[in-house]
């Protein structure tokens, strides 16, 4: 299977150790190698391609700024910082986002997120699963914690998601995922991906709705309540996807 070839340059050894940890969990990620030395790194990148550069924005004796200044041929980029850095979705295409270090698994894989949103349909159709033969694409997806392990979540295949006190059960068109994020968390990683709070316990996937009025949602079989404080909100936007069919 094709993967997503990732380096990593960052002068501290711990941090590039965890990095290499976090890329090892998702199956489409690759590690191709880690460097500490902007020298070495750029040696490399003049006769090697590589889909996504895990940068620190200092490094000895060059900033990570200069050393993309420096590269044949730009990937994209995910700074690595000890501070908070101003960063604008879509100021640069081809970055990717910041992680303040000690990096949290969570951050990485909203960057992970990003970087996967913006690969070109026609480059996602080459990650195949046996050689010669292309699988389509299941569309976006997301990570997210369930136990010990992450599981990668398809959007396109959820129906709705159930908060139960510290974790939540996301029921799918196939199975039920339950996920030890509470759900204003998982809200939060689904923002403008066609989802919609009905309920403090509720979050729906707004393309399958099959029915709805003041009190209720329907989605397919299942009879799920819209609270008081959500009716109008919930009302509103319904409709609003309706008149732009």
């Amino acid at each position: 299977m094709s993967r997503i070839k990732c380096l990593i340059i960052d002068d501290e050894p711990y941090t590039a150790s965890v990095l290499e940890s976090y890329i090892s969990e998702l199956d489409w990620l690759e590690h191709v190698g880690t460097f500490y030395h902007a020298i070495d790194a750029l040696m490399y990148l003049q006769q090697n391609k590589i889909d996504l550069l895990f940068l620190d924005v200092m490094l000895p004796k060059v900033t990570g700024d200069a050393f993309l200044r420096m590269l044949p041929c730009r990937p994209r980029v995910v700074f690595l910082s000890n501070k908070k850095r101003r960063w604008v979705p879509g100021e640069d295409d081809y970055i990717m986002g910041c992680l303040v270090k000690p990096i949290a698994f969570e951050d990485f894989l909203e960057s992970i997120d990003r970087c996967y949103a913006a690969i070109p349909p026609v480059v996602k159709r080459s990650f195949r699963s046996k050689p010669g033969k292309v699988m389509p694409d299941p569309g976006p997806f997301v990570y997210l914690f369930s136990g010990k392990s992450v599981v990668k979540v398809f959007l396109q295949e959820v129906l709705y998601i159930e908060g139960v006190k510290n974790y939540a059960k996301i029921k799918t068109t196939e199975r039920e995922i339950i996920i030890y994020q509470g759900l204003a968390a998982i809200e939060e990683r689904l923002a403008g991906k066609g989802f919609m709070r009905i309920h403090r316990s509720l979050i729906v996937a707004i393309s399958k709705i099959t029915a709805f009025n003041e009190q209720m949602i329907e989605i397919g079989t299942h009879i799920l309540p819209v609270s008081a404080p959500y009716r109008g909100k919930v009302a509103r936007r319904i409709r609003a996807g309706i008149r732009n069919v």
